[in-house]
């Protein structure tokens, strides 16, 4: 198995708004390459500036989720 990690640090990723990013998962076999269907996880940073405005409460763990 194998984790691999990409951190924008000398080529950030600029949004304001949204962002949306795709994961293909990638395995491979003798037999070559396949697209694995693992569970994926995913987090991100962003600098905020202070003072800022009171962000919205966040839904119970149970609403938000995916399955």
């Amino acid at each position: 198995m194998r984790g691999f990690y990409r951190w924008h640090i000398p080529d950030p990723v600029f949004f304001e708004e949204n962002l949306k990013v795709t994961v293909q998962q990638i395995g491979v076999s003798h037999n070559g390459l396949f697209e694995r269907q693992d569970d994926l996880s995913s987090v991100a940073y962003w600098y905020q500036s202070e003072p800022h405005q009171k962000f919205e409460e966040l839904l119970p763990a149970e609403k938000r989720w995916p399955r």
